[in-house]
């Protein structure tokens, strides 16, 4: 056998096809729920190839997100409307358009599972080359580890914001970003974003006219009296209130609007956010009502007295075996119930598990329940991106960074596995790098830290049981949270 170099540029490609079509295979057995035998595998290929198609037998294996049951999910259906295009400049798929209305990740690579999948013509793409994040006019690309690397404008890149006319090079592929500033967002059902390109990140801005910290709010709202701020996130601040009715103490969370919000955005929070009235449970936090009075948008919610489990890791350590899997075991009961009912809480961690007391006894309510989906999409967060809206998103879901707007029930078993990993550790399962972007890399490409390297006294079983929970592929997990839920209890004696 010849040297890669001496290989025709023709049989690179075939075998490049062959490579791929067996990662299929081996693929779809994993699926199938089997094992894969690897020997058989590299039998079908020429030894010159062993490395490569051993690194990419790896990456299914370890690394590879296949959200959404392995099935490969459509791209953005091309138009000329929208406020952004890529477009395909140069390549195998020249003159093939993007485009994106609203907050979305889109994927690309040779995989069958990216949303965008490029031909065996271009043999330096790799399978997952590249994720592209957009809130439009806003854009911004990671390099997910490729072989080749990305460059923009000529430069090469891991991470990179883009703008109108930036040129984005992968393999001998090239993308020219469009912005059409001139779109109108809200003529088109499913946008909810302003379309003025901001000259920085949008950041939300403080609750208004609501503005004394830790004391008695300067205004209030119709039907309640804000007493004092008993918390403060990325969405908005919250107050211990109380309903002027009948006297009862609520939680009146006011959120954050970003710049350029309209009475559309507004409209649509409040009507999403109704719908979560729907969740009765006693481990979900009961919402009451949501309204808006002079500028200022707010929920009303049932009150828990006591603190959140993060803040109890903060101050009191690492919780031990039996209280960290009872706390879990009731918030995964409040997921079933919002998944058996059509809910995803998307953003599962330790801040919103509510620890109250009912009968002396100590109670976990989840908090936000389907919240930030709704602040999203909305529009109420502005043009933020992932990252820029505060805290880590140590929580979150590879495939919830791949596949941003295809959050299925399975992200909520991961956060709730990553959760309970924090509850024990007081660690995060990644070793984190400060910069937000490279997070998100991280998320998708790393290996998770195992947990008894942070504490080996614990339990193998229940080791083996949390990493399962958060396994990087969603088909690695358990079935649902009610099979999560099962697995666990028999930890909380």
């Amino acid at each position: 056998m010849g040297k890669e170099g001496d290989t025709p540029r023709r049989d690179r490609v075939s075998r490049i096809r062959q490579i791929d079509e067996l990662c299929d295979r081996y693929e779809d057995e994993w699926q199938a729920g089997r094992v894969p035998d690897l020997a058989s595998y590299l039998a079908e290929v020429d030894e010159v190839d062993h490395p490569a198609f051993r690194h990419a037998l790896a990456r299914i294996d370890t690394e590879y997100a296949k959200s959404a049951g392995g099935m490969k999910m459509p791209p953005p259906k091309s138009s000329d409307a929208g406020p952004l295009k890529l477009v395909v400049i140069a390549g195998p798929h020249t003159g093939k358009e993007f485009a994106f209305n609203e907050h979305d990740t889109f994927l690309v690579g040779r995989s069958k599972h990216s949303h965008f999948q490029l031909s065996y013509d271009d043999p330096y793409f790799s399978r997952r080359h590249f994720l592209v994040e957009v809130n439009p006019p806003r854009i911004r690309v990671f390099d997910l580890n490729s072989r080749n690397g990305i460059s923009v404008n000529g430069v090469k890149q891991r991470v990179a914001t883009l703008k109108d006319g930036d040129e984005l090079r992968a393999g001998h592929s090239v993308f020219r970003v469009t912005v059409n500033h001139s779109a109108d967002p809200d003529a088109q059902p499913t946008l909810g974003l302003p379309v003025e390109a901001p000259p920085k990140p949008s950041k939300p801005s403080k609750p208004f006219p609501l503005k004394a910290i830790g004391g008695t709010p300067e205004a209030s709202i119709p039907g309640y009296q804000l007493e004092k701020e008993i918390g403060r996130g990325s969405m908005g601040t919250v107050y211990h209130a109380k309903r002027l009715t009948d006297g009862l103490s609520v939680a009146v969370k006011v959120i954050s609007l970003a710049e350029g919000v309209s009475a559309r955005h507004i409209e649509r929070f409040l009507r999403e956010a109704k719908i979560l009235a729907s969740l009765d449970h006693r481990h979900i936090v009961r919402f009451l009502e949501s309204g808006q009075s002079a500028g200022v948008v707010y929920l009303a919610m049932e009150l828990v007295d006591g603190p959140d489990a993060s803040r109890v890791v903060k101050q009191g350590g690492a919780m031990d075996v039996p209280t960290a899997v009872r706390l879990m075991l009731q918030a995964l009961e409040g997921l079933a119930h919002a998944h058996a009912k059509g809910f995803v809480h998307r953003d599962v961690k330790p801040a919103n598990l509510l620890l109250g007391r009912e009968d002396g006894r100590r109670v976990v309510k989840l908090a936000d329940f389907g919240l930030s989906r709704c602040y999203e999409a909305s529009g109420l967060s502005g043009r933020t991106l992932h990252g820029e809206v505060g805290g880590t998103p140590a929580f979150m879901a590879p495939e919830q960074v791949t596949h941003y707007r295809e959050a299925k029930p399975a992200v909520d078993q991961y956060s709730a596995a990553a959760t309970l990993y924090f509850l024990l550790t007081g660690k995060y399962a990644l070793n984190f790098v400060a910069d937000p972007q490279e997070q998100l890399v991280q998320i998708v490409d790393e290996k998770r830290v195992p947990i008894r390297t942070h504490r080996p006294e614990l339990p193998e079983e229940l080791a083996e049981v949390i990493h399962k929970g958060m396994a990087n592929e969603a088909e690695d997990r358990y079935p649902d949270v009610t099979a999560f839920r099962e697995a666990l209890k028999p930890f909380s004696m």
